[in-house]
């Protein structure tokens, strides 16, 4: 963050909310077949500001917000900001045990949740926003049975809570205010050449890390166009991309694979084919180029730092972890670790320093724990070019350790992808009873490819102790929404 800020400036809510105040961008719902005028989101959403407030939304509270995507996401986001209040965003498909638990953990008073959501959380308000849009008409707003917990420092107003993935641990809440989200979004401006010309087409979620800053702050920032779809259905993607003008479309690696079939999406208009959430295997690059003639783009970020690269169409041909040079804003460098492979020279963990960088965590008892020296630790393992392309190669986590010897998990996968019959694969540690670690790989495969043969091929390309010990065929790998494969749900 820059020195020049104090740490108010940098809590404060202020670049959002003057931000949605310029906005007058047309937002698009395709579930409800509408289209939402700047104007119109603009009185909508002063209509709500007013409700929350009557209903005793106050600075300091914290609100649970599970909407979908779609023009009243971001009216309820920005009105509880203009309340002064810290959004925490969830899924809107969590279910109602997870959000009581978040509630309870962080002492969120209230609970902003999906109008078309049958779980009984007792509504304490039902506005009715605009009679004119049905996918504005009535908000859920409810009053969360929490007990007074934890209290708001002065400073803690208006800052939006973000949930991450929770991969060592709980969940932990990364706050990203204001300013670091308007400055993930001049980040991708800058690097993508958006503006107000464009249209955006929201897929992943918005209340996810990436849907939040793509299809969010830059259109906020930007004045760029919406077309939102509550979740991701083929046939309405196919339908949206022939009668909209779309130009920049995020997605996720296994989405797609539904836009390759049959013709192939129609992308004549589109700029820029974004995928992130998950590594991008090249056997999906390929057929989705080969079925539609755009290359995908992989684009790389995290909860705690936003955007932080992504890469070129050229680099697209090739993605193997390509993931690009820092966008412009991003600084990174190479950690090294102590690694006993000859395999991983050239190695290290990836930190990043950013203007979008996350303010801190937020822990159990309301204290915000900062970024120490401003480098935040991905965990990611990565190589650079000379150019300063980032590769990445799997997370630090997932490394192997064999008897003392170290296994990057990327090696193996990719020579087993080199194998014809191969969909794609996921390898990772499992115990042995010697307490040490073995290699184990889920693999989905097509035609009659069984798992000896998948032996045979690593007895050929690896050494004896990067060979998978078990070898598990499955139909498909187990993943997220947002692409990421589920790593408790392996055999």
């Amino acid at each position: 963050m820059p020195e020049a800020l104090t740490q108010a400036e940098i809590l404060s809510p202020a670049p959002i909310l003057e931000a949605v105040e310029r906005y007058r961008g047309t937002i698009v719902d395709l579930d409800a077949c509408r289209a939402l005028s700047g104007d119109d989101f603009a009185r909508a959403r002063e209509t709500l500001i007013a409700a929350l407030a009557g209903a005793g939304l106050a600075a300091g509270d914290r609100v649970i917000v599970a909407i979908p995507n779609g023009p009243l996401f971001v009216a309820v986001l920005t009105a509880v900001l203009a309340c002064e209040a810290s959004p925490l965003l969830l899924h809107f498909k969590t279910p109602a045990a997870e959000v009581r638990r978040y509630a309870q953990r962080f002492g969120a008073r209230f609970l902003a949740f999906d109008p078309q959501d049958e779980v009984d959380f007792g509504d304490l308000l039902a506005v009715s926003l605009d009679h004119d849009f049905a996918e504005l008409s009535t908000l859920r707003f409810a009053a969360l049975d929490v007990p007074d917990a934890m209290l708001d420092g002065p400073l803690l107003r208006g800052v939006p809570l973000h949930p991450t993935s929770g991969s060592t641990g709980l969940p932990k809440i990364a706050l990203r205010p204001g300013f670091a989200a308007i400055q993930e979004a001049v980040h991708y401006a800058a690097t993508l050449a958006i503006d107000e010309d464009d249209n955006i087409l929201a897929i992943p979620p918005m209340s996810h890390a990436y849907g939040y800053g793509m299809c969010v702050m830059v259109p906020l920032l930007t004045g760029a166009n919406l077309v939102t779809t509550r979740k991701f259905s083929d046939k309405l993607i196919h339908r949206a991309l022939a009668e909209h003008p779309v130009t920049i479309l995020p997605t996720v690696p296994a989405m797609l694979d539904a836009l390759s079939f049959g013709r192939g999406a129609d992308l004549r208009r589109a700029r820029w084919v974004l995928t992130a959430g998950a590594m991008l295997p090249q056997r999906a690059a390929d057929q989705f180029r080969a079925k539609t003639g755009v290359t995908a783009c992989p684009l790389y970020g995290t909860t705690e730092t936003g955007g932080i690269s992504v890469a070129t169409a050229a680099d697209g041909r090739d993605v193997d972890g390509r993931v690009g040079r820092p966008m412009s804003g991003v600084s990174v460098k190479l950690g090294t670790p102590e690694m006993g492979s000859e395999a991983t020279s050239g190695l290290g963990r990836l930190l990043v320093r950013s203007t979008s960088m996350m303010a801190g965590y937020l822990d159990d008892v309301g204290n915000i724990l900062p970024v120490a020296d401003d480098w935040f630790e991905t965990g990611d393992l990565a190589r650079l070019d000379d150019d300063g392309v980032i590769h990445l190669r799997g997370r630090d986590s997932e490394v192997i350790n064999v008897f003392g010897l170290k296994v990057v998990p990327c090696e193996v996968e990719e020579v087993i992808t080199g194998l014809a019959g191969v969909v794609e694969v996921k390898v990772y540690a499992g115990e042995h009873r010697s307490g040490t670690q073995v290699v184990k790989a889920a693999v989905a495969v097509e035609n009659a490819l069984n798992a000896n043969d998948i032996r045979a091929h690593c007895e050929q390309h690896l050494v004896y102790y990067k060979r998978p010990q078990v070898v598990t065929l499955v139909d498909r790998l187990p993943r997220t929404p947002t692409g990421k494969i589920q790593r408790e749900q392996l055999p």
